[in-house]
């Protein structure tokens, strides 16, 4: 979950997720300050992302 979705929620958080959670898409956020803005359009580096690649293939 984004910690925003905790923190707002008077139902604790799971986590794991619930089996019926799905991610949406990712955007850039901040956890502190305002999120980023007109960033520049950098394509994905996968390797960044490698270690998650399996749970956002079940998830996503």
């Amino acid at each position: 979950y984004q910690p925003a979705v905790c923190n707002s929620n008077p139902t604790p958080c799971n986590d794991p997720p619930d089996k019926l959670f799905t991610v949406h898409g990712l955007w850039p956020s901040n956890k502190n300050g305002p999120d980023p803005e007109k960033c520049k359009t950098t394509a994905l580096n996968s390797q960044k992302i490698g270690n998650m690649t399996a749970q956002l293939e079940m998830i996503w």
